[in-house]
């Protein structure tokens, strides 16, 4: 028996009743480092094209008896109506991710490197498996050298498109072997290539052969082309801003069309074949909205330009007219339905917050599957069916029932500089009192292109369900800059990080003064990346905050820039030229020109492999404030990159965090 939404709901609230007089008198305890980075995490979420059954990626906690171990991932599988539990559907020892249904909905495709490894390789690599979602063992379809890196089935269901890694030469191989392991910068590339997998006889043929890095790709309805977004270079600068939308041929991989030079997210070829859907840099390449350009060739027409959101994903219906859009407005995720032709855009009444683009629908539009993070719980599965209401179908941290939480709330305040609107978070600790200031903690988002969301708030990055159960008020602003109000709002910290960026923070921490909220006495200061930047700004222009935490942060735009793996378009894109054409400009926008200034006892925190912001800028900013006297630590961690990766790594970050604000804001 199916049971609907209204009766899986309903036994879930009984049984949620339940539970809660049993757990009548039993306190909740205050959340530890541990607990956030224990916590199970869901990602890449696919609903089969009936709309009957959802797959999604499952990531464990890392063991912390084997610490430089990666975390286990898994692929899951529950009933869009929710009529069963969720359960393991591909399971390994090893990783198993990017599940993606056959049309038909009888076969899961998906990556794994479960497999023995392709040759000399030391250690296996990414394969395209298959497995009958009605049971049996998954097959292994591919053996490639170098590893898979995306998939996508046909229409029809007849071949799976995938992008392989060009694999070492039986040459270099024996170089490095050798010793020979120099890296030549910027030559002896390795691309991502385009290959085909026919499913009747298992057949692999290479498509492109020319030097192009494929990134994201889509099938034409026939099977005779493909979509793709490619870059002349696998440099990050090259892949991030600078690849065009081409269709290449399947038979030849011959480039037949350019439909784009500035494709900024993925493709989405339209059932019907007439146009693709795509994301379209605004003329800096530091925004996007999206367009649609005809599939013949043409000019890309821009949808939703004009909305007061960001576009974050989109997938589309079957007639080939409207596309579900996911949109970030505010604090908050929605979805849309759009019409490609005459841009009428109607809202679904489905809400969730920033879920990293993990959604997806069934091919008629009518059922939706997403990730969802409450404020009182990390992400979940959901799915919402036309006409009903969104329902939950998993419970993937049972465990956060029994955290003492901070209540989430969207908040807004208006621009001393321009009147302006700004949004942001506030998380209040659970024994909060109003007209009561409290120790407050502003935590900036990293970016600057991004924004904090009205959901939860725990991860080792993430820190202010961590502070809050802790007895701090947290603050998270969306300062212009930030996503979520418009492609011009992200812009409009344009030749100006640290100035209206800044105020717009400040003028957030004075209202929540006003309000008898923070108290003005005991403000602290921290983030990652981009708020890693604007941390070290704050204490470098104000005496305000007796507390920061510099994570990741840029301090130094000069030289930032000469190291980053990003140059030379990020910075140029916001500074409207290279450094040293602009060398004061870059000056006058860093931490480390107004350093005398710092008074601020700071903790710095940062990774030894960080290629995206390197660890110089955080040395710099260490050894300045040491030679000026002002308190000051510096933590960095062996083989971490710009994302933290291991256990004791995160743990240790967020106790090192919290006991830093704890011993210069609490009495």
């Amino acid at each position: 028996m199916i049971l609907s939404f209204t009766r899986v709901l309903g036994l879930a609230s009984c049984f949620g009743l339940m539970m809660g007089s049993l757990m009548l008198g039993q306190e909740r305890r205050t959340l530890k480092p541990e607990d956030l980075v224990d916590i199970r995490t869901v990602s890449d979420v696919q609903i089969s094209a009936g709309g009957e059954l959802v797959a999604f990626v499952v990531t464990e906690p890392a063991d912390p008896a084997k610490p430089q171990k990666p975390r286990d991932a898994n692929i899951w599988v529950v009933p869009a109506d929710g009529s069963h539990p969720a359960r393991p559907f591909a399971a390994s020892p090893k990783s198993d991710t990017h599940p993606r249904w056959s049309p038909d909905g009888r076969y899961l495709t998906f990556l794994s490197d479960r497999g023995e490894p392709v040759g000399d390789e030391k250690e296996a690599k990414n394969q395209v498996y298959l497995m009958r979602t009605d049971g049996g063992e998954a097959e292994q379809l591919t053996h490639f050298k170098g590893g898979v890196e995306d998939l996508r089935w046909s229409r029809d269901g007849a071949m799976i498109a995938c992008t392989v890694l060009d694999p070492e030469t039986d040459a270099e191989q024996k170089k490095h072997k050798d010793g020979y392991d120099q890296n030549f910068v910027d030559h002896d590339y390795k691309f991502a290539r385009l290959w085909v997998v026919t499913i009747a006889d298992r057949k692999v043929e290479q498509v492109t052969k020319q030097d192009l890095h494929i990134g994201s790709f889509a099938w034409s309805p026939d099977g005779t082309e493909l979509a793709v977004r490619a870059a002349s270079t696998p440099r990050n600068d090259d892949v991030y801003w600078q690849a065009r939308l081409l269709v290449v041929r399947r038979l030849t991989g011959e480039i037949v069309r350019t439909l784009s030079e500035k494709a900024a997210g993925d493709a989405q070829w339209s059932p019907g074949g007439q146009a693709i859907a795509f994301e379209e840099y605004s003329p800096t390449r530091i925004a996007s909205w999206l367009a649609v350009v005809p599939a013949a060739s043409g000019t890309a027409r821009p949808l939703l330009k004009d909305y007061a959101g960001t576009v974050r994903a989109y997938q589309w219906e079957e007639d080939s007219k409207h596309l579900v859009v996911e949109v970030n407005a505010r604090t908050h995720d929605q979805f849309l339905r759009v019409d490609s032709q005459d841009g009428s855009v109607s809202a679904l009444p489905v809400e969730t917050a920033l879920s990293a683009q993990d959604f997806s629908s069934s091919r008629t539009g009518r059922v939706l599957a997403y990730a969802r993070g409450m404020g009182d719980s990390p992400s979940d599965v959901w799915a919402y069916m036309a006409g009903g209401k969104p329902g939950r179908l998993t419970n993937l941290n049972p465990q956060a029932k029994d955290w003492r939480l901070g209540a989430v709330q969207e908040i807004s305040w208006k621009s001393q500089k321009d009147g302006a609107t700004i949004y942001g978070v506030l998380v209040t600790p659970p024994d909060f009192k109003p007209s009561q200031a409290y120790p407050t903690i502003v935590e900036i988002h990293g970016g600057p292109e991004w924004a904090w969301w009205s959901g939860w708030l725990g991860s080792w990055h993430d820190w202010a369900q961590l502070l809050a159960s802790n007895g701090y008020v947290v603050f998270l602003p969306n300062p212009r800059g930030s996503t979520g109000q418009g492609w011009k709002f992200a812009e409009a910290n344009r030749d100006d990080w640290g100035g209206g960026d800044f105020r717009d923070v400040m003028d957030g921490v004075d209202s929540l003064i006003d309000q008898k909220i923070a108290d003005p006495n005991r403000l602290g200061i921290g983030g990652w990346s981009y708020g890693g930047f604007m941390t070290s700004w704050a204490v470098t222009q104000t005496q305000r905050f007796k507390a920061a935490v510099v994570g990741a942060g840029v301090t130094n735009l000069f030289s930032f820039d000469g190291t980053t793996d990003i140059t030379p378009s990020f910075l140029r894109n916001y500074f409207l030229d290279l450094p040293f054409a602009r060398r004061a400009d870059y000056d006058n926008h860093s931490a480390m020109t107004f350093l005398k200034n710092c008074k601020t006892p700071s903790l710095i925190l940062h990774g030894e492999s960080d290629e995206r912001v390197p660890t110089s800028q955080g040395w710099e900013f260490y050894n300045g404030l040491r030679m000026l006297g002002v308190p000051a630590e510096m933590v960095t961690y062996p083989r971490e990159h710009h994302g933290f990766r291991e256990r004791a790594h995160q743990v240790d970050l967020l106790t090192r965090m919290l006991a830093w604000y704890d011993k210069y804001l609490k009495p």
